[in-house]
């Protein structure tokens, strides 16, 4: 998965009633104090910092929890990359974000359609109308977790991206998505494939 810059999908000071988009510029020594305190508290904090540049970087934030939804760093660039080798065919993607793997995927060869489900129509609004989505593309506003399909629909790759950050808490939300996806997936097709993100962090997490 390249590194994709959003920020020139995403003027400064998109803001919404509870979502807002805007621009980090990250120096070399706010890089460097980030490295350092995810160090001092423990080499898994530190990964997640290690490559990390100076940069500006794009970030989808939501207001009401204090919480940062997605930005465009080089760890949710790394850590969305196995799902954008395997996205083919039909593919279902729970949460938009910024629209990162979306553009990622968008344009393979292999990819056949795409459905987006994300509950927050708000986070629609401010991110699908900026990006040259093409006809591919479908975005619905709903909850994954109540959204269902048409009996006999068959995916060849599911994505749940919902979450916004790494928690024990999350890995049994990952189960219940994946029991309830599981028959929609194409079982005749041997590169069918569904994952949930850092689904197998959660779980580490869990265990603690």
């Amino acid at each position: 998965m390249k590194a994709f810059s959003m920020k020139e999908y995403f003027p400064e000071g998109l803001k919404g009633e509870r979502f807002e988009i805007d621009h980090i510029d990250l120096t070399q020594d706010k890089v460097n104090r980030r490295r350092l305190s995810a160090a001092i508290s423990s080499s898994f904090w530190f990964n997640e910092y290690h490559d990390l540049v100076p940069g500006v970087y794009t970030r989808l934030r939501d207001n009401k929890k204090s919480e940062t939804v997605m930005t465009d760093t080089p760890m949710e660039i790394r850590s969305n990359m196995y799902f954008v080798a395997a996205a083919h065919g039909k593919v279902l993607i729970a949460g938009l974000g910024l629209g990162l793997v979306l553009i990622s995927i968008q344009d393979k060869e292999d990819v056949e359609s795409i459905y987006v489900v994300e509950i927050h129509k708000e986070i629609i609004d401010l991110v699908a109308k900026r990006l040259p989505l093409n006809n591919k593309v479908r975005i619905i506003q709903a909850d994954i977790f109540k959204f269902n399909l048409r009996r006999g629909v068959k995916l060849d790759t599911i994505y749940f991206d919902i979450w916004n950050n790494i928690s024990g808490d999350n890995y049994t939300p990952t189960k219940i998505l994946h029991r309830k996806f599981q028959h929609f997936l194409n079982r005749e097709n041997p590169r069918a494939w569904m994952d949930s993100w850092r689904r197998e962090d959660f779980k580490k997490f869990s265990k603690r």
